[in-house]
């Protein structure tokens, strides 16, 4: 037998799709040519280039005392950010919440390093975990390092809705097979799609979930928000899903994924965190004690400046209404370009998938050397099987226009 220097688990690791290397590549090529669109990463950014930052994070920052940005973090949390992130997620519902469920919150290395955590402790080694079929890929490395794998439904129905039918038989046949039912929905603002599922959409996964649960299997919904306040919507309303979470089952745990990289443009800091729900407390208790473990097993603990500036800034009344204000703008600059992009694919008769927030915007194509042939014009995009994924939130207004004709001419 021949000699190898990695573990036999990890002989097959390969990473094919680096969404930060092709971004990379966009740049370089970038510098040589003025007419390279990059629109690869979902970073937010201004109409001149630079990143969108918030100025009242930016001064945070720099006000932290040398505890608040040196000293190691603790591995459960300040309370100031725990208790800010469940006020801010749950917005108008927090109280309720608080009544209602037993709760815990886990900080953690971005959404990424929540969703890698949940993956690996509520699930049997070869296991598989549910999604739609369109999906951020790097799910799939999560699901690689915790020994699992994935299995698909149709996001779609043929009116291009939430596909309720298919979710259903994939939910329940899995859950029959393999004795366990664990779900991932990336809602609101699907990455890639930009698809947001209606509250009856959200009732009727709940009433799937329970009739699963009701047959002994354990359920676990996990639901990546990163993108929840990039909604084409009202700000009041925009945390209307979680209401279907009242009617969950007693043994249904939740793990709501939050960003703190999308909502506070805090990218390179990695933080974020894994909210956990249950009306059952032994979950709960369960929760935390196998996320505090993976916590320090995995990454030892948080970035101390982000948490610092993120407890400061939801709990502090006055900080947390300067940085509201600052998101409106923000807002206000994503929707600006997908108002304008859905305005320039509808003259160019393109079709794309229905958009309803976020960062992106999807096509689908049955063209295989699309990537190729759009980097021949100089545009760059992320191929993910049989879509496009275009990153409306770093493109400028005047790139648009010209971007979509592009478009039209490859798909």
């Amino acid at each position: 037998m021949p000699k190898t220097i990695v573990g036999s688990h990890a002989k097959d690791k390969q990473l094919e799709s680096n969404i930060l290397q092709i971004s990379q590549e966009a740049k370089a090529l970038k510098k040589q040519y003025a007419d390279v669109i990059d629109a690869t990463v979902g970073m937010l950014h201004h109409e001149d280039g630079t990143i969108f930052k918030f100025q009242s994070v930016e001064s945070q920052l720099h006000l932290l005392a040398d505890p608040e940005m040196y000293a190691y973090a603790p591995v459960r949390g300040t309370k100031n950010f725990d208790e800010g992130v469940f006020d801010w997620v749950f917005g108008p519902l927090a109280n309720q919440f608080r009544e209602t469920f037993h709760h815990s919150v886990i900080p953690t290395t971005g959404g990424s390093g929540a969703v890698s955590n949940t993956f690996f402790n509520f699930n049997d080694f070869g296991q598989k975990v549910l999604i739609p079929n369109h999906y951020w890929t790097p799910y799939e490395n999560f699901a690689f390092e915790a020994n699992i794998g994935l299995e698909t439904f149709l996001m779609y129905d043929e009116n291009l809705h939430f596909n309720r039918q298919d979710f259903e038989q994939k939910a329940k046949s899995l859950a029959a097979a393999q004795g366990r039912l664990s779900v991932l929905l990336n809602d609101p603002c699907n990455n890639p799609t930009g698809l947001c599922m209606s509250v009856e959409d959200w009732k009727f996964v709940v009433s799937v979930l329970n009739e699963v649960n009701r047959t002994g299997v354990p359920v676990i919904l996990i639901q990546d928000i990163a993108y929840i306040d990039y909604q084409m919507k009202e700000t009041s309303i925009s945390r209307e899903v979680f209401q279907s979470y009242l009617d969950l089952d007693e043994d249904v745990l939740v793990v709501v994924i939050f960003s703190g990289s999308k909502t506070f443009s805090l990218y390179g800091f990695r933080i974020g965190a894994q909210i956990g729900l249950s009306k059952n407390k032994s979950n709960i208790d369960n929760f935390l004690r196998v996320g505090d473990y993976s916590v320090r097993g995995r990454f030892s603990s948080v970035s101390q400046p982000a948490m610092s500036i993120i407890g400061k800034i939801f709990t502090d009344p006055m900080l947390k209404k300067n940085f509201q204000d600052e998101l409106v703008l923000s807002r206000k600059v994503l929707l600006d370009r997908a108002t304008l992009f859905l305005e320039e694919v509808k003259k160019q008769d393109l079709k794309i998938l229905p958009y309803c927030g976020g960062f992106f915007v999807a096509i689908k194509t049955e063209n295989k050397n699309i990537f190729k042939d759009l980097v021949s014009d100089h545009v760059f995009v992320i191929q993910m099987g049989g879509l496009i994924r275009i990153a409306i939130s770093s493109l400028k207004l005047a790139e648009i226009p010209r971007l979509v004709q592009i478009l039209k001419k490859h798909v």
